[in-house]
């Protein structure tokens, strides 16, 4: 899958409207008046499974494979969006005004994609072993580096998701779109997950995954 058709549906993804955000948590107010902050932000990803289970077994029909590549991008960055709207709407509802800030989509896209995008940034980066990845290190990573870079980083880490999602749910027709579906609705409660304790800056993983820290010297030119 080439990296131009990935960074482009990648831009799609991040693409969401912060108004559109705020309204949503303004909705979900409304719509649970007795609710707790924390539970609000949890509601806001029970929203967005029914969603995300729809594109997963509707893009799981493809058996052809050149399809299924296509479809599995298509499946994997529709879920991905809905995924980082509702991780926007906790954010804004654990963090009021965290939408306000320029690299707030591609910070939530940490969470939202996992451990994978750290070990990336580890190896592009150069840097060394050291502890768990809480919000302060994603931060401090992002401040360190251009969104270019941050970018290009998070496009390999999708285009490798595109590939594998395509390898293991798209190969045979009923039974690629059971396990769409089924993929789709898992990864949103472990998304929800990750993402509440990235936001209350714990390690985002409930194990140890990748230890990361940042060197004392400028990591790019």
């Amino acid at each position: 899958m080439p990296l131009s058709s990935v960074a482009e549906y990648l831009d799609w993804v991040i693409g969401f409207d912060v108004c559109t955000v705020r309204q949503e948590v303004m909705l979900l107010r409304r719509r649970f008046p007795q609710a707790t902050t924390q539970e609000l932000a949890e509601q806001a990803f029970g929203d967005v499974r029914l969603r995300v289970i729809t594109a997963g077994a509707a893009m799981g029909l493809a058996a052809n494979p050149l399809l299924s590549m296509a479809g599995a991008l298509a499946d994997l960055s529709i879920a991905t969006r809905a995924q980082l709207f509702a991780a926007a709407c906790a954010a804004e509802l654990l963090i009021p005004g965290f939408l306000d800030s320029d690299t707030a989509r591609f910070e939530l896209l940490v969470p939202v994609l996992g451990s994978s995008v750290i070990s990336q940034f580890a190896a592009e980066f150069g840097l060394k072993a050291a502890k768990t990845a809480t919000r302060d290190f994603v931060v401090l990573l992002i401040n360190q580096h251009s969104l270019r870079l941050i970018n290009g980083v998070i496009t390999k880490v999708f285009g490798r998701r595109v590939t594998q999602r395509a390898l293991i749910t798209k190969t045979i027709p009923i039974v690629g779109c059971v396990i769409g579906g089924a993929w789709n609705a898992m990864e949103v409660e472990v998304v929800r997950n990750r993402t509440l304790r990235y936001l209350s800056n714990q390690c985002m993983e409930t194990v140890r995954v990748v230890d990361v820290e940042v060197s004392d010297q400028g990591l790019e030119p």
